[in-house]
């Protein structure tokens, strides 16, 4: 009886195993799936690249000036930058919660835009202020650089399924 109690005990042991590793493995599918799913978006948001890159080609102590610029200029607007994305929250969350208000998700997203566009005022004023610092060769090489970053961006190639798509037949008639 005790051999048999044993028996039991250990297909119920394995059992239970089995059953945690396919649960862990569908788990995987299922997030690997989404993160594709998800991946067209992140990569059109990413196809534009940071604006420090613009002086990659620079000599190393203009690279690290360009780069120190940058960095101060975005530890001076953090709290403008938070702010809007505060303010974008803040509608989202009146979305979820049911309490949503056209008129103050307007205010709420024009306040957004206004902190935004500030920032971006601040930063490209030290990035002018770099660029005058520049002699006139190394300017045109970070002018070169600003090329590439305000490139115009790639439409992201997806069909809204997370695969990209399929290439008509050009030949059909």
């Amino acid at each position: 009886m005790s051999a048999d109690r044993r028996l039991i005990v250990a297909l119920a042991v394995s059992g239970a195993l089995n059953l945690f590793l396919v649960g862990g493995i569908a788990g995987a599918a299922w997030m690997r799936h989404e993160a594709r799913r998800e991946a067209p978006v992140a990569a059109a948001l990413a196809q534009r690249p940071p604006l420090w890159t613009a002086g990659r080609d620079l000599p190393p102590e203009h690279r690290r000036a360009l780069r120190r610029t940058l960095r101060e200029a975005a530890l001076e607007n953090r709290a403008d930058a938070q702010a809007a994305r505060a303010e974008r929250r803040a509608v989202v969350d009146a979305m979820l919660d049911g309490r949503f208000d056209r008129a103050q998700a307007d205010r709420r997203m024009a306040a957004a835009r206004t902190l935004e566009g500030g920032v971006r005022a601040k930063v490209d004023g030290r990035l002018t202020a770099f660029a005058e610092s520049l002699p006139p060769e190394e300017r045109k090489v970070l002018a070169e650089g600003l090329r590439r970053v305000y490139a115009p961006r790639q439409k992201p190639r997806d069909n809204g399924d997370g695969e990209r798509p399929r290439r008509k037949n050009r030949e059909a008639p």
